[in-house]
């Protein structure tokens, strides 16, 4: 088992915009990899993301009914960017290839080339 992280980020704390931009994350991952199962997934939101659960668009989008996932907020430091979600996916994979989406670029520079 590996583990693959992902980050993305929201501009309006809106259930759609979550929706897309948590599914368009997790789709990125997958197109990015070889994903063959996934154990679970952890989630992250900074404090101002509360219009929705974005486990829950993952969940429902991608049918992983029985698989577990899990959200929680992340810890506040000082200066820290607001508006983002970030993934721990764990899983049975050939690849590991990390995905930053939108403003979430700026908190890996250091892996760029993974950057979409």
């Amino acid at each position: 088992m590996i583990a693959i992280r992902g980050a993305t980020s929201i501009e309006k704390n809106e259930k759609e915009e979550i929706m897309n931009k948590s599914i368009e994350l997790f789709e990125q991952i997958q197109k990015n990899n070889y994903i063959n199962s996934i154990t679970s997934i952890i989630v992250s939101v900074t404090k101002d993301i509360t219009a929705y659960n974005p486990a829950t668009a993952i969940r429902y989008e991608e049918n992983l009914i029985n698989t577990p996932l899990m959200c929680v907020q992340e810890a506040e430091m000082d200066n820290s960017p607001k508006g983002i979600i970030r993934v721990l996916i764990h899983c049975d994979s050939a690849t590991q290839k990390h995905v930053y989406l939108h403003k979430a670029k700026e908190l890996r520079p250091d892996m760029e080339d993974f950057n979409v």
